[in-house]
């Protein structure tokens, strides 16, 4: 028998928070659904995610013998134990061949059993974790973020995994990643949460419709309240001249009945502008993301023939690049293939020794967004860097503008923050000031996707000179104008 999770006027309210992040949600979710739960940062995923593992108190209901299991847990580091202890510890009952059989699906050697957790590369440990999740038929996995340790080649391998399992949630804002397999879409909006069956397209598509639908009410709505209002401030002024003007009682009592009548215009009118006013609160208001962009007077890059040496051997096949001015230039290859290590040589972190030839002319103003500076910084800290009013004024502006409330810029620690609210931090301090080059590594990862399509329509009309590593499709599919593979040697 089909279990469903059933959902009843579930509220939810941090402490700190003015707003519920929910308010009298209904839901009615199958088990055997593949769930996209997509939203801007900030709405409330991971915090849904919590509510159903019950580690959240809330008001209303869940109905659900549903055994829910979190990813990503991972295991305690100084356990030290092996990729087999870990997939045994929560299924101490499965067969080896089971085990064996669901490596093959992830593209994985039957090997990696052998090895320490602790030392397999983040794309290994995060197949293995899903498999943990799956391996137990009793269990509803729900899924967090599982593409942010993922390459390209990755992302495919665990997209067609998950196509071939039922009954589960995930999040996740590569659109691409979750178009491949999710059948149904559950949307945090600002005052809405939909949920629709097919996937991501068909629900951008969904909620096009109704955007364009709410503005075309509201545009009525808006003609009708100014037309009332019109008669209402007639009728009122009318009636108050004829009851000031006359002294006959008849008369009063007309002028009277026109007042009153007026009174219930304007409070019908009042009335219509509380029941539709909610209709534009749903609509998504994405602001015009701006960048100062200058470009660089002469090429950026050159290579011939060119490799990274670790011990002597060529750390991935030799390439040739070229980079001009307005060129977006990205870096693809499979996780550990020397991307960002690429990326450091180019910016001079790294002095590695090199074959080939190879001419390097970064400008004087860079747009540098790293990996390592997102575990260094946080939002206090960039805050400080800037030293003065303007400066501060123009970062805040770009959080706002990257879907921050205002009211969060006082929050100095930002521990209240998500995962992709952290992100656009460092993105906005990427953006300030004129930059003639922009080095982003992995900036998609924990964006909202209304986030990705900000920065590809801005990336499309200020057409910056980029060279960057990222692993969303359908994003460098957008704004790139050239890319590499990195191979092995």
């Amino acid at each position: 028998m089909t279990e469903n999770i059933l959902i009843k006027n579930m509220t939810f309210k941090y402490l700190a928070m003015l707003k519920p992040i929910f308010k009298n949600v209904n839901l009615n979710i199958n088990e055997n659904w593949k769930l996209g739960l997509i939203g801007r940062n900030g709405r409330g995923k991971t915090t849904f995610l919590k509510i159903l593992l019950n580690q959240l108190e809330y008001k209303g209901s869940i109905q659900s013998t549903l055994d829910f299991k979190y990813f990503p847990s991972y295991p305690n580091i100084h356990n030290n134990l092996t990729a087999l202890e870990v997939l045994l510890k929560q299924n101490p009952q499965i067969d080896i061949w089971q085990i064996e059989r669901e490596l093959t699906y992830m593209d994985l050697s039957h090997d990696i059993l052998d090895k320490s957790f602790n030392v397999l590369s983040g794309g290994e440990q995060t197949k293995l974790l899903l498999i943990e999740l799956f391996l137990n038929e009793n269990s509803f996995p729900l899924i967090d973020e599982p593409t942010n340790n993922l390459d390209l080649h990755g992302r495919k391998i665990v997209s067609q995994y998950l196509m071939k399992k039922k009954g589960f949630i995930v999040i996740s804002h590569d659109e691409s990643f979750l178009n491949q397999f999710v059948d149904h879409v559950l949307a945090i909006n600002k005052e809405s949460i939909d949920m629709i069956r097919g996937n991501v397209d068909t629900w951008k598509y969904e909620k096009a419709n109704a955007d364009m639908l709410s503005e075309e009410k509201n545009a009525k709505l808006k003609t009708e309240i100014n037309r009332l209002n019109d008669v209402s401030k007639q009728m009122s002024t009318w009636g108050q001249k004829r009851e000031n003007s006359t002294k006959d009682a008849s008369a009063r009592r007309l002028a009277a009945k026109q007042m009153k009548r007026a009174k219930a215009v304007k409070k019908r009118t009042e009335v219509m502008i509380v029941e539709k006013e909610s209709l534009l609160h749903n609509i998504e208001n994405v602001s015009e993301l701006k960048m100062i962009v200058k470009q660089p007077r002469k090429q950026v890059l050159f290579f011939r023939d060119f490799s990274i040496l670790r011990d002597g051997i060529p750390l991935f096949k030799p390439i040739n690049i070229d980079v001009h001015p307005t060129e977006r230039f990205f870096i693809e290859g499979e996780n550990g293939v020397g991307k960002s290590t690429l990326l450091n040589f180019i910016l001079g972190v790294e002095h590695l020794e090199t074959i080939g030839e190879y001419r390097i002319s970064l400008p004087q103003h860079l747009s540098i967004l790293s990996q390592k500076n997102q575990v260094d910084l946080d939002y206090f800290s960039l805050l400080n860097q800037l030293s003065t009013k303007e400066a501060k004024e123009e970062y805040w502006h770009l959080l706002y503008q990257l879907g921050i409330e205002r009211s969060s810029f006082s929050d100095k620690s930002s521990d209240n923050w998500s995962a992709g609210e952290q992100k656009k931090v460092f993105l906005a301090n990427a953006l300030l000031g004129e930059n003639e080059l922009f080095i982003w590594d992995e900036v998609t990862n924990y964006l909202d996707m209304f986030v990705i399509n900000q920065m590809i329509d801005a990336i499309k009309k200020y057409q910056p000179t980029m060279i960057g590593v990222d692993h969303n499709e359908y994003f460098t599919n957008a704004i790139a104008t050239k890319k590499i593979e990195l191979k092995s040697f």
